[in-house]
């Protein structure tokens, strides 16, 4: 995914201009590159588009959940749990032990039992 970002970034130039990310162009695709480096929202904003999915990253530290692309009506979400270090996908398991191939990632967008369970976990987790 940062090589992706980082892509989308050079060819827009005046959208991800050093006003709205903080350094030149050119620093930022080499800095979200550096696999020692974790984005943050603007690299949500960008995979939003990128993917065609909305995105829910839960702060486990102040249990908000920030969404992005919801303006843009998808269908499905992907949802993020963030522990001020990293994000992790929050993944769905089949069944207790079921192997992770099975793990679902995707949901469908609405406010319904999955988004109250990954709310819980949230709770749960700080």
């Amino acid at each position: 995914m940062p090589k992706a970002i980082a892509a989308i970034v050079a060819i827009d130039t005046v959208k991800h201009s050093e006003a709205f990310i903080g350094k030149s162009n050119q620093e930022y695709c080499s800095w979200i590159q550096d696999s020692e480096k974790c984005g943050g929202a603007i690299d949500l904003s960008i995979l939003v588009d990128y993917y065609g999915r909305e995105i829910a990253a839960y702060d486990i530290q102040t249990t908000r959940c920030d969404l992005y692309g919801q303006e843009k009506k998808y269908s499905e979400r992907v949802m993020l749990i963030y522990d001020e270090l990293h994000y992790d996908a929050l993944a769905i398991s089949a069944f207790e032990g079921a192997p992770a191939e099975f793990d679902q990632i995707l949901v469908p967008v609405r406010k319904d039992r999955t988004i109250g369970l990954a709310e819980e976990l949230v709770f749960e987790t700080c």
